[in-house]
């Protein structure tokens, strides 16, 4: 335990390390120094000099460290100028972070470099991060910031910018860099999402099972989760979609991105189920739809002709196609369906490890996008796929050689109770 007096009214009690029994890391240290080494290979190839990470899905794939607050709506007198940072040229990085999150690194962090802020004010802060790195010699040349992350916010991520600025820095947005790095998963972080997908076929499951006229949105919301977790999920990083509608021309009314409300769920409603089981942050999408009653005609062949585009995927779309591959490739087959010029859609998110307030990667794909299509479908790289056409069809897929691996084994169907 430290006797340290800097950090008194900044941690909740003493400022104390944990032992290593309590390390938690969600992968091999090895693991961990090749995402820092491909970074720093992006990075050379950029002439960034310097990184400054904050992005928190960022700095958790970096070297495990994630938190359940990042105060990005803090008081405006608290700014949150925590980062990771890396230098082009070395392995070891420093983090900078506030003393309150000491066991939380020492719990699933790689880092053995941190750096502790002695006071909430913003000008100390800065001052003292320039000063430690400028010890380093890591204060010339480049340095990157994620101008798309959403911490810290606009006013703070100014002043960080101005004080490299003022110490003669150039100053880049390098959004880009961590993206493209996180894009083709590891072996094992497929086996992370693999371990998703059969939790979120626990929940799916469990909404088969409890399913009934009566019992609430927010009820039946709570029994699938705690099965989930039972089976050692997590909070997913997007409060899931999770309701009930009416049919009305057999057709399910859209709710929009509604959560799990309070209404009693009726007979001859529609529930779209849209879940993410989650280990170790990584998150597998897999939404269905459950009609209690009896489905039309209609609307089983529709929920039949949506649920072909997987089987394309399946066989048809490999890694090393461009999206205006596959996006034929898709309008094709929706042709010959009767559901191109439909309402509704074909798309896909890239996947991976994830915290709130979204689940939602980089990579993107539709099929009527007239922009972009030269971006490449890579081995490795995870997508959900959803085919919505008044049909609640979404899965996980993995992108191979040979064709797609669908990841769940839910029905890809309508399902009745």
């Amino acid at each position: 335990m430290s006797t340290d007096t800097r950090y008194n009214g900044l941690a909740p009690g003493a400022f104390e390390t944990l032992s290593d029994v309590a390390t938690e890391l969600a992968f091999e240290r090895d693991e961990y120094l090749a995402r820092i080494r491909k970074v720093r290979a992006l990075m050379a190839e950029a002439k960034i000099d310097v990184l400054y990470v904050t992005t928190p899905e960022h700095i958790c794939w970096l070297h495990g460290y994630f938190a359940s607050w990042y105060k990005a709506n803090a008081p405006m007198r608290y700014p949150q100028l925590y980062g990771t940072v890396i230098h082009v040229d070395h392995d070891e990085f420093v983090h900078f972070d506030n003393p309150t999150e000491l066991p939380v690194l020492a719990k699933n962090s790689i880092s053995t470099d941190n750096r502790f802020f002695t006071t909430r004010e913003a000008a100390p802060n800065l001052a003292f991060i320039t000063a430690e790195l400028k010890a380093r010699g890591w204060l010339t040349g480049t340095i990157g910031f994620e101008h798309w992350s959403y911490v810290p916010n606009r006013a703070i991520s100014t002043m960080l910018e101005g004080a490299f600025l003022a110490e003669g820095m150039r100053v880049v947005d390098a959004s880009t860099i961590l993206r493209r790095a996180r894009r083709v998963k590891s072996p094992a972080e497929i086996a992370k999402m693999e371990r998703a997908t059969r939790i979120v076929e626990i929940g799916h499951r469990a909404i088969s099972d409890n399913l009934r006229p009566g019992i609430t949105e927010l009820e039946l919301f709570g029994i699938v989760t705690a099965a989930m977790m039972k089976a050692g999920g997590e909070f997913p990083a997007l409060i899931p979609i999770f309701n009930a509608v009416p049919v009305r021309d057999g057709r399910a009314v859209s709710a929009g991105h509604a959560m799990a409300g309070r209404k009693v769920i009726e007979a001859g409603e529609f529930l779209t189920a849209d879940l993410c089981g989650v280990f170790d942050r990584y998150h597998s999408n897999v939404m269905r739809g459950y009609y209690l009653g009896e489905p039309t005609p209609e609307m089983i062949d529709a929920h039949v002709k949506a649920a072909g585009l997987f089987d394309l995927f399946r066989t048809d779309v490999k890694a090393g196609m461009t999206v205006r591959e596959v996006n034929a490739l898709i309008a094709r087959y929706l042709r010959d369906v009767g559901l191109y010029n439909g309402a509704g859609w074909a798309l896909g998110y890239e996947l991976g490890l994830s915290l709130p307030p979204d689940w939602v990667g980089d990579f993107y794909f539709h099929y009527k996008d007239e922009k972009y299509l030269d971006r490449v479908f890579e081995a490795n790289m995870v997508t959900n796929l959803e085919s919505l056409f008044n049909t609640w069809l979404i899965d996980t897929l993995v992108y191979g050689p040979y064709g797609c691996r669908v990841l769940s084994d839910v029905p890809l169907e309508l399902i009745t109770v």
